[in-house]
Parts: structure tokens; sequence; C-alpha cells
């Protein structure tokens, strides 16, 4: 058991280390050099040497330096934690649903997507597959129970918990490779929207921002792409799984809508 806590601990540390302090360090070393950099001259490194030397006498006191090293950490895991905290409202907008109080610019994004689409050279054939949601990745998500519902009659929100349970550790691994790289999008896109502030003190942290912004918004529509499309192909492959969790009989090899159904009336519990 001490062996375990142990490894347990190292475990925690190691996380706190990665997902908190590290990037918490570079932002505050960022905004070190916004307060002391100019403009003007952003990479004259002779104001931060000056600081430092001027930090120089209080580097003779152990105590000091302990505390001034506790608080750095602690300044750092809470920068960390609200980056992680705005990540999860990154998360919110890109997947919605949005609070009721920004339904006005939900809509207007809503028909400026639609309308667009429906100008495109190529629009979708079937009207239910044109952009219903002011963005790109919430419509992805909204596609998945879309198609399953309209190929098998089945709905994605009440099958999924189920089907995740009985699926291998093999078929969940890559859906939650792709889960993982979206939330890491997220996160990376947080951290962006937070040094972008500092560009009005210091233009290389507006620099960074945006670069951490354009990048966390590229890889989050990856992953909500892969997500979707491996949650869609489970569905898919696993149709003799579904019919036997559900006692229904497979015609002609496929789930059909009148099984789907049955299938989310029983998971619906008859509601």
């Amino acid at each position: 058991m001490g062996g375990f806590l142990t490894h347990l601990a190292d475990k925690l540390a190691e996380k706190w280390l990665s997902l908190l302090v590290m990037p918490g360090l570079l932002f505050l070393a960022t905004a070190s050099c916004a307060r002391v950099l100019p403009h003007s001259d952003p990479f004259d490194h002779q104001p931060v040497v000056t600081a430092l030397r001027h930090l120089r006498p209080s580097l003779h006191d152990p105590a000091l330096v302990a505390l001034a090293l506790a608080g750095l950490l602690l300044a750092a895991a809470g920068v960390g934690l609200a980056a992680r905290c705005l990540a999860t409202l990154v998360q919110q907008v890109w997947a919605g649903p949005w609070p009721s109080w920004t339904g006005p610019l939900d809509r207007a994004l809503t028909r400026r997507r639609r309308s667009r689409a429906e100008r495109s050279p190529e629009p979708p054939a079937v009207t239910r597959y044109l952009p219903a949601r002011p963005t790109w990745i919430a419509d992805r998500l909204r596609l998945v129970d879309d198609r399953v519902h309209a190929e098998y009659g089945l709905r994605i929100a009440l099958l999924w918990p189920r089907l995740w349970l009985a699926l291998t550790p093999e078929q969940r691994a890559p859906i939650e490779a792709a889960r993982v790289a979206f939330a890491d999008a997220a996160a990376l896109t947080a951290w962006g929207l937070l040094y972008l502030p500092l560009g009005l003190a210091w233009w290389p942290a507006a620099l960074i921002g945006l670069v951490a912004v354009g990048a966390g918004i590229h890889r989050g529509r990856c992953g909500a792409a892969s997500f979707t499309d491996l949650t869609e192909a489970s569905v898919d492959v696993n149709q003799q799984l579904i019919a036997d969790l559900f006692g229904r009989t497979l015609q002609d090899g496929r789930i059909t809508p009148d099984d789907g159904a049955r299938i989310n009336d029983q998971l619906n519990k008859g509601a």
C-alpha cells in the first residue's frame, strides 16, 4: 500500500507540474517581460538584467528565497487553474449548447453559416444536414445524431453510454485519444486567450497568443472530426453487438429504422 501511495503521489505531482505549474511559469515569465520591456524595443534584454540585479540582495536570505519560490509556484498553479477553467468555457463555446441569453448571437451565427452553406457550390443534398448550430464543431457533433438516426433510427445520445460500456478497450482507445486531443486543443486555445491581453504592453505576447489560438482552433476541429467519425463508425461496425444488447434480431444483417425506434423506446424507458 505504501508503494502504491508513493507511486500515486509521484503521478499527481507530475500531472500538477506538467498541466499547471510549467505553463503557468512560462506565462508569468512572459508577463514579467511585458512589465519591463517596451513596445519600441521588445527584445532588449537590458531592462531584464537590471531588474534581476535589483533582486540579487534578496537571494542571500534563504527564508525569503523559499517564500518567494513557494509564492511563485502557487501563482503559476493559480494561472494554470484559471487556464483550465477557461478551457472548459472554450469547449462550451465550441460544442454548445450556449446559454439562453446568447440567443440573438446564436441565431445570427447559425443563419450566417446556413446561408453560406446554401450558397456553396455543393450544398448538402439533405436539408437536415445544413448548419443548425452557431459553430462548426457543434454542427459536427449534431450531425452524428442526425446521420445515425437517418440510417438506423437510433438516437446516439441514448445509445452511446450503453454502447461505450460494451466496446472493447481496443475500440475505446482511439475514441478516447480523440476526446483528449479535443480537450488539449481547448486548453491551448485558453492559454492563447490569456496571452492576448499581455500584447497591450508587449506585442510579442499578442503574437504568441494569436499563434496558440489559431493552432488550438485547428486542433480542436481535427479532434472533433476524429471523435465524431469514430463515434459514428462504432455504431456502423457494431450493429450485431447493439442488436444483441437490446434483444433485437437483425434483418439482412443491419439495424432498420423500426429496430432503432424500438431500441430508443427501450432506452428511454417508455417515456
